[in-house]
């Protein structure tokens, strides 16, 4: 009996020997487990902080490249306008100056034209003149004759009444100036 004693004690003992084996076996695996767990926890979280960093870092990047962009496209379209300005009054300028040379040569046309025509209502001034002094002189010249005339009328017809030799010497017409 002690000998069965002993192979129980001992079969028990394999038994619990077993059993402690089994839970040591199943802490072990359960505490691998857990440390994976915990390792794909700690990886995912890493990963996580990494892809937030990672598109904070993007964020950033963008932003700086959209501000650089905005700056260069800044500057190109300052430069666009200068340039544009600088054509514009280049062509301003230009139009300017044929504007200036097409008004120096009508200026000079129209003095020209001016001169030459103070120049002939000078010469017109100049026969009017003449022509006013011939005319003022015939009319001295028609004045003396008539009055020579009518002392011969008087002298050859000495009785006749005022108004009766009319018809030999009639009355002098004025001269009228016509206007157009």
């Amino acid at each position: 009996m002690e000998e069965e004693q002993k192979k129980e004690a001992e079969a028990a003992e394999q038994r619990m020997a077993h059993r402690l084996q089994c839970v040591l076996m199943e802490c072990a695996r359960e505490k691998t487990q857990a440390v994976a767990e915990a390792r794909k926890e700690e990886r995912e979280r890493a990963l996580q902080e990494a892809a937030m960093q990672h598109s904070m870092l993007a964020e950033e990047q963008y932003q700086k490249i959209i501000e650089q962009l905005n700056i260069e496209k800044s500057h190109e379209i300052n430069t666009a306008l200068r340039l544009a300005e600088k054509e514009n009054q280049s062509e301003t300028e230009k139009q300017l100056r044929e504007a200036e040379t097409l008004r120096l040569d009508e200026l000079e046309k129209v003095t020209i034209a001016r001169k030459a025509a103070e120049g002939q209502v000078k010469t017109l001034t100049q026969k009017l003149e003449k022509m006013t002094d011939w005319k003022d002189s015939l009319e001295i010249e028609i004045q003396e004759i008539r009055q020579a005339f009518q002392k011969y009328i008087d002298a050859t017809f000495p009785n006749l009444s005022p108004g009766q030799a009319d018809f030999i010497l009639p009355v002098r017409k004025t001269f009228e100036q016509k206007t157009p």
